[in-house]
């Protein structure tokens, strides 16, 4: 991906990118000043009962079956769109998955690491889990599949609407108590990077680059001619 084409994908999302920006450069400040710990007690004592609901409705929207299920409909329109989808998908699962088992395998999440010092508020209905917080998956995977749908589409306002959903999605699991503001942070830059990675691999890599049935929808693919 050259200089060239990389400053026209930037110019073509601003909508998507420049928010995600302001977010990264806010999460950071947030994170040189207060603890994650701070933060996450602040938004735990900020609660509703709609909120709950809604929040404990759209985090279903970042987990891996939703990603399958829409990469699966992209594909049927445009082989190419769906492979977008799905390879970013997983990429961002994968790296989340080795960095959780890995490096942070030890990183306790909210109900754990707040065990016997101080009581969470806990939406009812939501299993809440102990282990492997960072970095969030579903962050991850709501990143990489929104900001893959923003680069397929033109349009400009749904662009900005698919970053807050995929911010939604990511504040869902701080809201649940699922995650930190720092797990879902970090998930966020995966899937971004995984959205990338893919775009390179099916721009620039064989049996992908430049092939006639990438653009072709799944079941036209080896339709004979009329």
């Amino acid at each position: 991906m050259n200089q060239t084409s990389i400053r026209a994908l930037i110019r073509a999302n601003i909508p998507f990118l420049l928010p995600y920006v302001l977010f990264l450069v806010s999460g950071g400040i947030l994170f040189c000043l207060y603890s994650r710990s701070e933060i996450h007690l602040y938004i735990n004592e900020q609660t509703h009962g709609m909120a709950d609901l809604f929040f404990r409705v759209i985090t279903n929207l970042g987990d891996g079956l939703a990603v399958t299920l829409i990469a699966l409909l992209f594909l049927i329109w445009k082989t190419g769109n769906g492979l977008l989808l799905g390879i970013s998908g997983i990429f961002a699962g994968v790296f989340t998955q080795i960095l959780k088992h890995t490096v942070f395998s030890t990183w306790e999440r909210p109900k754990k690491f707040f065990e016997g010092v101080h009581e969470l508020y806990l939406v009812s209905g939501v299993n809440n889990y102990s282990g492997h917080t960072f970095p969030s998956g579903h962050s991850a995977s709501a990143f990489a599949l929104y900001f893959s749908i923003a680069l397929l589409t033109p349009n400009k306002p749904l662009k900005f609407l698919l970053f807050l959903l995929a911010l939604t999605v990511a504040f869902s699991r701080v809201y649940l108590s699922q995650h930190f503001l720092n797990d879902v942070y970090a998930g966020s830059l995966l899937g971004m990077c995984s959205v990338f990675l893919a775009r390179y691999i099916l721009q620039r890599m064989k049996p992908f680059a430049g092939a006639a049935w990438i653009n072709k929808g799944l079941f036209s693919i080896n339709k004979p001619a009329a």
